[in-house]
């Protein structure tokens, strides 16, 4: 989710394709996974932008949630190819 508090100069893909990005979280053998994950909360990022931004990097989309408008979104930008490095799934439950 998107830090409110966060300068709107920061790109928001840096949080994703900053540096060691490219890194699984299984080769992080001193940090934790908690150590390891940034949580934005408030509004909602704009996943265009953050999945145009991540262009030279294979980019990996899990979208989870009992509401449909934020797995159709990332579809729509999935199914259209607009993206060409973008790994797509979605998971549906109810609460």
């Amino acid at each position: 989710m998107w830090d409110m508090l966060t300068p709107a100069m920061m790109s928001p893909s840096s949080w994703l394709c900053g540096a060691g990005a490219d890194r699984e979280l299984e080769s992080l053998l001193s940090q934790s996974l908690v150590q390891s994950t940034n949580v934005h909360f408030g509004l909602r990022p704009d996943f265009k932008r953050i999945l145009f931004e991540c262009k030279e990097l294979d980019v990996g989309v899990l979208v989870s949630g009992p509401k449909k408008s934020m797995r159709h979104d990332v579809a729509k930008i999935y199914a259209f190819g607009e993206v060409k490095n973008l790994h797509f799934e979605s998971i549906i439950f109810n609460w």
